[in-house]
């Protein structure tokens, strides 16, 4: 047990972060107001859909709502 024979490869790779790393997300913070542009520019279609035309179509079920409400408010 614990030989390894000659000639065989490893089958995973193991990567670990130093204990003296201090700097560990430095990257993920870095240029965010470039990021965000660039993945607005790639997703258009995918980012109009909920804020554009998702509060429109909301806006135009409450009005048509309100206005059956006032039709129907004498009745009760």
């Amino acid at each position: 047990m614990g030989k390894q024979q000659v000639g065989t490869r490893l089958k995973e790779v193991v990567y670990t972060l130093s204990p003296f790393e201090q700097n560990v997300m430095k990257g993920l913070f870095t240029d965010i107001p470039h990021k965000v542009m660039h993945h607005l520019k790639q997703n258009v279609l995918f980012d109009a859909l909920p804020f554009c035309v998702a509060p429109i179509a909301a806006i135009g079920w409450f009005c048509a709502d309100y206005n059956e409400k006032e039709k129907q408010h004498h009745r009760y």
